[in-house]
């Protein structure tokens, strides 16, 4: 029967994945990122209501 027995460069490969567990789960606790969509940062502009895209008002 084969014993595997890690070799100091599975050692380093363990610790980076790990490494990069904890960060990734750090960031996934931050708030998600601001994207503007649904945010009113201006009133509509005031139209005719008879107006249609093409004519000028």
């Amino acid at each position: 029967m084969t014993v595997y027995r890690p070799l100091p460069a599975d050692h380093d490969t363990v610790e980076y994945m790990r490494r990069i567990a904890r960060e990734s789960r750090e960031l996934l606790k931050q708030s998600p990122p601001d994207t503007f969509l649904g945010r009113r940062t201006h009133e509509p502009f005031q139209g005719d209501g008879d107006a249609t895209p093409n004519e000028e008002r």
